[in-house]
C-alpha cells in the first residue's frame, strides 16, 4: 500500500481570521467582567484586611496588658495603645484602598449592638490618626482580658458591628456590604456576615 502525502500542511487564512475574530470577541466580553470582579476583590479584601487588624489589636491589649483602641474613618483604621489613662501611643494607621473619585471601600458605621439593627445612612468621617479624646461611636477599646468594650464603659464587654461599603459596586451586588461582628466578651471576630446597606 502506498501513501501520498501532502506537502502544503496547516491552516489555510480563512481558518486563522475566524479564530482571531472569536479570541476578540471573547476578549472584549471578558473585560467588564475582569472590572467588576477586580472592584468585588478591593471591597473583600479590605474587609478581611479590617478583620485581621481587630484580631490584631486584640491579642497586642493580651500580650501587652493595656487597653488598645481601635478608631474607624471612612478610609483608615488606626490603633492606639492606651498607656497611662489619658495618654495614647500610635501603634499603627492602615489606610484602605485608593479611591476611584469620590467612591471608595469605606467603613460607614461601627457601633456598639445587638445582632439585628442595621446602621443608619451615616458615614464615619474621613480625618484619622487622631488620639481618642473623648467617647466616641467608633471607638472600639479592647481590654488586658480580650474582651471589646466601649470608651465610656470599660469594665462592661460590648457586642460590636463594623458595617464597610463597597461604593464600587451597586447595592445589590453581593459583594457590596459587608458587617465585621466582635463579641463584646470573647472578643471573638468573625467577617463573613453580608448586609443590604444604601
Amino acid at each position: 500500500m502506498v501513501t501520498v502525502r501532502k506537502s502544503d500542511a496547516g491552516f489555510t487564512l480563512t481558518e486563522l481570521m475566524v479564530v482571531v475574530v472569536i479570541l476578540s470577541l471573547l476578549a472584549a466580553l471578558s473585560t467588564p467582567l475582569f472590572s467588576r470582579d477586580n472592584a468585588a476583590r478591593k471591597g473583600r479584601d479590605w474587609t478581611k484586611m479590617v478583620a485581621q487588624l481587630l484580631q490584631r489589636a486584640r491579642f497586642q491589649a493580651m500580650g501587652d496588658r493595656a487597653n488598645i483602641h481601635v478608631v474607624f474613618s471612612r478610609t483608615q483604621v488606626d490603633i492606639f495603645r492606651e498607656d497611662p489613662p489619658g495618654t495614647y501611643t500610635v501603634l499603627s494607621s492602615t489606610q484602605g484602598p485608593v479611591a476611584a473619585g469620590d467612591k471608595t471601600v469605606a467603613i460607614w458605621d461601627a457601633k456598639v449592638t445587638n445582632l439585628t439593627s442595621l446602621p443608619g445612612n451615616q458615614i464615619l468621617p474621613t480625618a484619622g490618626n487622631a488620639p481618642p479624646t473623648g467617647p466616641g461611636t467608633n471607638d472600639i477599646v479592647f481590654t488586658s482580658l480580650g474582651s471589646a468594650t466601649t470608651f465610656n464603659d470599660r469594665t462592661t464587654p460590648a457586642n460590636w458591628r463594623v458595617f464597610l461599603r463597597n461604593e464600587l459596586l451597586p447595592s445589590i451586588h453581593p459583594d457590596a456590604s459587608f458587617v465585621i461582628n466582635i463579641g463584646g466578651l470573647t472578643g471573638f471576630i468573625s467577617s463573613n456576615d453580608k448586609v443590604t446597606l444604601p
